[in-house]
Order: structure tokens, then C-alpha cells, then sequence
């Protein structure tokens, strides 16, 4: 009787190649994404990094709820400067108004 084996646990770190592939974007805009994330820098310098799979998730759940690419990087940035994450239950509406008070008053 063959032995049961439990799936391999999610990875809470993720690389910038991970994070094209999954937006399926080219990695030169997954890397301009990423300074939107939470970032762990793993040696020294600051050079290599990886974003947190919790970020990458609420970045692709704003995509989700209707907010272009630009506005949902807008409402990352938000939220990072809080060093937060935006709340799972944002509305388009109040991520819309996050954009442009971003575009507007910097």
C-alpha cells in the first residue's frame, strides 16, 4: 500500500520570474511591479530579492475587483508606505480614489 505523502506546503516567498509568469507579463515589468511588493532581500547589497506571496496575492486580487494595472500598483504603493496590505474587502470604488489622489497629489 503506497504511503501518503502531503503536497508540498505554498511558498511564502516568490521570485520576480514567478511573479511574469503567474501575470503573465514580460519580467522587465513583473521587476518594476515588484518595487510595489513587500520585498526580503536575501544577500547583502540589496540586489537579489524576493516578494512575498501575500502581496503577490492582494496584487492579483485588485487586478480581480476591476482596477487596471496602474491603479492596482497605485493602491500597493498605498498601502506600503503604511507597511500594510490593502484590505482583502477594498472596494473598485475606494481603489479608484487611491489612484487618483496618488496621480494628483503625489
Amino acid at each position: 500500500m503506497p504511503r501518503w505523502e502531503p503536497p508540498d506546503p505554498q511558498k511564502l516567498l516568490v521570485s520576480c520570474a514567478r511573479v511574469a509568469e503567474e501575470l503573465d507579463v514580460p519580467i522587465w515589468k513583473a521587476n518594476e511591479m515588484c518595487w510595489g511588493l513587500e520585498r526580503v532581500f536575501y544577500a547583502e547589497g540589496g540586489v537579489n530579492y524576493r516578494v512575498t506571496r501575500r502581496s503577490l496575492d492582494a496584487f492579483k486580487q485588485l487586478l480581480e475587483t476591476g482596477l487596471s494595472w496602474s491603479a492596482a500598483r497605485s493602491v500597493m504603493w498605498h498601502y506600503k508606505g503604511r507597511e500594510r496590505l490593502p484590505p482583502e474587502d477594498l472596494s473598485l470604488d475606494a481603489g479608484k480614489r487611491i489612484d487618483w489622489h496618488l496621480r494628483r497629489y503625489g
